[in-house]
């Protein structure tokens, strides 16, 4: 079963087109949009495990700009 996970990207001064751009790169993003409001670009991540996620937000950390990546695991009840 796939896992899926909203990473949650806050940026410090760059350009949210151009991260958003860059996130798209990063093994296991499946897309990922500029927003407006707290957040300034948000990834949606699958992988076949759980375990995986932390790693894919650390790659998205050393993106330039990128102040502060949150992981929200989607939970299917």
């Amino acid at each position: 079963m796939t896992e899926v996970a909203y990473l949650l990207i806050s940026l410090n001064r760059s350009t949210p087109a151009a991260v958003a751009r860059e996130v798209r790169e990063v093994s296991g993003v499946v897309d990922a949009h500029v927003t407006m409001g707290e957040f300034d670009v948000i990834a949606l991540v699958e992988t076949d495990h759980t375990k995986t996620f932390p790693a894919v937000a650390a790659a998205i950390q050393k993106i330039e700009g990128v102040l502060k990546v949150s992981t929200c695991v989607v939970v299917r009840p």
